[in-house]
């Protein structure tokens, strides 16, 4: 009898586990559907010239605590740039409500979600882990056309900082 206890205690602990390691698990705060990321996304013509491009294209950006950028395009890529931790590529791809986005970074694969914060309204938060533990902060788009068409002007990027770290 105690075998099988600590047996079902073991897997119970090792499923939680794997589900908090997943993007399709714990990550996804509210799901929407597919139409409510739509603003988020950029033409895939746009793609090539991401990175000097910025300025101009849909960036999903969080404050200046933890400061990220995601530029997503709609062939399924994206271009980043957090601090500290460098500039790249990935895929991205809508899954169970969320915007599932992953890189391969050199020594790990870096994984997050961008989800509805709430059940209702169009504020947006990005989860992942880091080596510190499980992050959630809010992330916000910025979209220059959008702001152009109101007569209004974006405000500047922040300067992004490098990293040489290259993990």
């Amino acid at each position: 009898m105690k075998k099988h206890l600590v047996t079902a205690i073991i897997a119970a602990v090792l499923g939680l586990a794997l589900q908090a390691c997943s993007p399709s698990g714990s990550l996804i705060a509210h799901q929407r559907g597919a139409d409510f990321y739509g603003k988020f996304v950029n033409p895939a013509a746009d793609w090539p010239q991401a990175e000097s491009k910025i300025d101009e294209l849909k960036v999903l950006q969080t404050n200046s605590e933890y400061p990220m950028r995601y530029v997503l395009f709609d062939n399924g890529k994206f271009y980043y740039q957090v601090d500290k931790l460098g500039n790249g590529e990935g895929v991205w791809s809508y899954e169970n409500g969320a915007l599932i986005v992953t890189a391969q970074r050199t020594i790990f694969k870096m994984e997050l979600a961008v989800s509805a914060a709430k059940e209702t309204g169009d504020e947006t938060i990005v989860r992942f882990y880091d080596r510190h533990g499980f992050n959630e902060m809010p992330i916000k788009l910025r979209n220059p056309e959008a702001l152009k068409a109101q007569g209004k002007s974006a405000p500047q990027l922040r300067n992004f900082t490098r990293s040489e770290k290259n993990i």
